[in-house]
């Protein structure tokens, strides 16, 4: 098959394109300050209509079975408020619904998150009602869900099969240092400690980057559609802080609870993708 990756240069993508790109013709779309690496790549402003645009022009010889589409804007830490997030995340979606249009493939996979729901405790299924003003990630996950109802909405004539996968916290070689587990990490290093808020009770799900690339991999092989809540395990942060200490640290190394913070037990229920899986 002849799969088309947006966000190729990021996190996922990286992994994402060197899992495919073993079976499959895999064209790779970098961000315009990411230098294309082959002649299966190209470095385009997502946010751009006439990039994308030209890119349409230079892939139109070409027939593309999937389009799978990573790419997207997120905020740092200290950024959570800033509704450029939302912008060019909406940019992006506008731009890549008429890029699919134009190419015409049969599936269309779009990335979304889990920060779609709210950050509070309970267990949420795809049919769990959004709520991301009640995430940190707010401007975050309501552009991921913006661009679940406009990717459906605009495609809705068009002979595409669509999936949205809410993707949980992903971690592995190459993520972002900013997220939990480099944090626990780094600190470890430095204080042979691990700092846990709210005594470690807080919860979220979780998913390792090969398990989720071999997730994709999978649903290559169904003709499904829909939203997929997509994880591996819910654990508590203090849970986690083990898992890195057996993994990281030495016969020293402490987990210091620290009473102040979030308790919150946020649980993604990804029954719907198991079955998908043990089919």
């Amino acid at each position: 098959m002849n799969i088309l990756i947006t966000g190729a240069g990021g996190f996922i993508g990286i992994h994402l394109s060197e899992l495919l790109g073993k079976n499959h013709k895999v064209y790779k779309i970098y961000s315009s300050s990411n230098p294309a690496s082959d002649n299966n790549a190209y470095a385009v402003d997502l946010t751009d209509r006439q990039a994308v645009e030209n890119l349409i022009n230079v892939l139109s010889p070409k027939k593309f079975d999937i389009i799978i589409h990573l790419a997207s804007k997120m905020a740092s830490p200290d950024k959570i408020e800033d509704l450029m997030t939302f912008k060019e995340n909406f940019a992006i979606t506008e731009n890549i619904v008429y890029l699919t249009k134009k190419v015409k493939p049969e599936v269309h996979i779009n990335f979304s998150s889990m920060a779609v729901y709210p950050n509070v405790s309970g267990l949420f299924s795809e049919n769990s009602l959004p709520d991301p003003q009640k995430n940190p990630d707010c401007i975050y996950g309501l552009s991921k869900y913006s661009s679940e109802v406009i990717i459906d909405f605009l495609l809705r004539d068009e002979n595409i099969r669509v999936v949205h996968f809410r993707v949980a916290q992903v971690f592995g070689e190459g993520m972002r240092e900013d997220r939990i587990i480099p944090v626990m990490r780094r600190e470890l290093e430095e204080s042979n400690t691990i700092t846990v808020y709210g005594n470690g009770k807080r919860e979220s799900c979780f998913i390792e980057i090969g398990k989720l690339v071999d997730t994709v991999a999978h649903f290559l092989k169904h003709e499904v559609s829909g939203i997929y809540n997509v994880g591996d395990q819910n654990l508590s942060y203090f849970d986690l802080a083990k898992k890195v200490l057996e993994q990281y640290g030495n016969k020293n190394s402490t987990i210091f609870k620290v009473s102040q913070g979030s308790r919150e037990k946020f649980n993604l229920d990804t029954s719907k993708l198991r079955g998908i899986l043990n089919k």
